[in-house]
């Protein structure tokens, strides 16, 4: 790279962050989330605005190929990695075995339902969705993946600002994520061994899905039994809170390394390494925080940024696709949550708070949606209806969370 070019990745990645900062904070001023904003910030600087309204200065800035574009989809993708590992720290195994029955009830049933109509969507609705029949099965079992998820980082900020964190509700919903999440990434890295376009594995699903279990299986072995001890030795004996944020680090990327090298994802390595340290974080918060701080203020503003500088939201916008992914995304999720809620003894309020609030698809949802996209999995079209999708969960569940949880029942007269 030469000077030139790091001169030019400079102002292309200051460019980047100021535009977060500034639309970020601006999203929060009227009451929804910073990530909203961070995507506005990219389409202001993509092709969807900046690119039609002066063409030559984005070329000159943003341009589609070479070594400015690679170092900058590395730094946002290495970032990201931290952020995800901070993300899994939310989910913790034991909180999971305490809640029991209910967190299981919910988290199993409110993942099915909004997985199996995700995949009969693309069945019923080819035309819609726009895929070959090639492809069918593929993208099928992508919505299923995505529509099942649920974005704890984002569900836990609107259970802290509402009071709700450490209450049943709260509590049923955290532990619930486990199951979503777990196999929403679980597949989609299975989809992405199997059939990516430059995946060497195709015809091998059932053996990926069987590594996936065996991976996500030993780093939560080691969550259990090896991390936490070593992390205790690197507190009592190195400088903290450094060499605790190395150690963080480090594991981060060697769970990254190790399922990128299995054909799975990096983020699905760095996700469940999070999830293995939730314990640890619990009794030494500070270097979690600083990692999270950093990356929650630097890389996820780049990351989403990045994200919509690739793509043209408005060649991609499909006002019919987006309808129909959004209706089944609150569907399927908020039925599924709510009968597994009644089965677990939930009365009707409590169910359907809980399915509103695991409605969010949030951060996790759209770097899904952006990792598919990345991998050839999906068009434009499907990657913008996905993430508009994940928009319109995310700011949809707060204040229906807190009109359920206000609402009281008329007293009889």
């Amino acid at each position: 790279m030469t000077a030139t070019d790091w001169a030019l990745l400079s102002l292309h990645l200051a460019a980047m962050l100021f535009v977060a900062v500034v639309m970020g904070q601006a999203a929060r001023r009227i009451g929804i989330p910073a990530v909203v904003g961070e995507i506005a910030g990219g389409l202001l600087l993509g092709p969807t605005v900046l690119g039609r309204l002066a063409p030559d200065i984005h070329a000159w800035l943003f341009p589609t190929s070479g070594t400015i574009t690679g170092a900058r989809t590395a730094i946002a993708r290495v970032g990201m990695l931290f952020f995800i590992v901070t993300i899994g720290l939310d989910i913790s195994v034991g909180e999971f075995r305490r809640i029991g029955r209910k967190a299981l009830s919910v988290g199993t049933i409110g993942t099915l339902v909004p997985l199996v109509l995700g995949f009969l969507m693309c069945y019923v609705f080819p035309d819609v969705i726009g895929v070959t029949r090639k492809d069918l099965f593929a993208t099928a079992l992508f919505m299923g993946s995505i529509l099942s998820l649920s974005a704890n980082p984002v569900i836990a900020r609107i259970l802290m600002d509402m009071g709700l964190f450490k209450s049943e509700i709260g509590r049923t919903i955290m532990s619930a994520t486990l199951v979503d999440d777990l196999v929403g990434w679980g597949l989609f890295a299975v989809i992405l061994a199997e059939f990516a376009p430059h995946s060497t594995d195709q015809g091998q699903g059932a053996a990926i899905l069987g590594l996936v279990a065996l991976f996500i299986g030993g780093i939560l072995l080691l969550g259990r039994f090896v991390l936490p001890p070593l992390l205790q030795w690197a507190h009592r004996n190195l400088p903290q809170p450094a060499s605790l944020v190395s150690c963080i680090v480090l594991l981060a990327l060697l769970g990254a390394a190790g399922s990128e090298y299995l054909g799975l994802h990096s983020f699905l390595g760095a996700f469940v390494v999070g999830i293995a340290l939730s314990e640890v974080y619990r009794r030494y918060p500070q270097p979690f925080e600083i990692i999270g701080d950093f990356s929650f203020a630097v890389f996820t503003p780049v990351f989403f940024v990045s994200m919509a500088i690739g793509a043209d939201f408005v060649e991609g916008f499909d006002p019919w696709l987006v309808a129909l992914i959004t209706a089944v995304a609150f569907v399927g999720k908020i039925c599924g949550v709510f009968i597994g809620g009644r089965l677990a003894g939930m009365d009707n309020r409590q169910a359907l708070a809980v399915g509103c609030g695991l409605n969010a698809r949030g951060i996790l949802g759209i770097v899904m949606a952006a990792a598919a996209f990345e991998a050839q999995l999906i068009d434009l079209r499907l990657f913008v209806a996905c993430v508009l999708m994940c928009v319109a969960t995310t700011m949809a569940a707060g204040p229906a969370l807190s009109l359920i949880l206000n609402w009281q029942e008329p007293e009889n007269t």
